[in-house]
């Protein structure tokens, strides 16, 4: 696993969301990514650093994460959120410290989240709670190769 990590500026994207606990994410969140890629992105104005897109995860405060939901948006980064389409949000990534490890299920077999976690931790790294994201290059459905971003600070 090649972890590193960087800095990143804040960014704003445009998509969709959706709520699921982690028993039900791997049936909810891959319809509404669908939905988006297949349909709405088209609609997403002011769009910038294409192909990326992006798959963000949001957890509650003091999140459970075996009984309570998180949110899941599936959006593109815009220049502006003037016209955000009926049915979609606007959210801003504030900058940060990233802990990043590119992942792609064809051909590697690891847990990205988790294999992530361990090495922030052998850094000597706290990941920061609340969120993280991915960022793809390309929509393939579940072979989607991503880049996978975890908020940190030292120590």
């Amino acid at each position: 696993m090649e972890a590193k990590i960087i800095e990143k500026p804040g960014f704003t994207i445009v998509g969709m969301k959706c709520d699921t606990t982690m028993k039900e994410k791997d049936e909810i969140i891959p319809k509404v990514v669908d939905d988006f890629h297949m349909e709405r992105m088209g609609e997403v104005n002011d769009r910038i650093n294409a192909p990326h897109a992006y798959g963000v995860f949001i957890d509650p405060p003091n999140w459970d994460p075996e009984t309570e939901p998180f949110t899941w948006i599936t959006a593109v980064e815009v220049e502006s959120v003037d016209n955000v389409p009926e049915g979609m949000i606007s959210k801003t990534i504030p900058a940060h410290t990233y802990a990043t490890v590119y992942y792609d299920p064809k051909i590697m077999k690891m847990n990205p989240y988790i294999d992530l976690h361990r090495w922030i931790n052998e850094q000597g790294y706290t990941q920061i709670e609340g969120f993280g994201f991915e960022v793809h290059t390309s929509y393939e459905g579940d072979d989607t190769p991503y880049t996978l971003h975890l908020p940190v600070q030292k120590g």
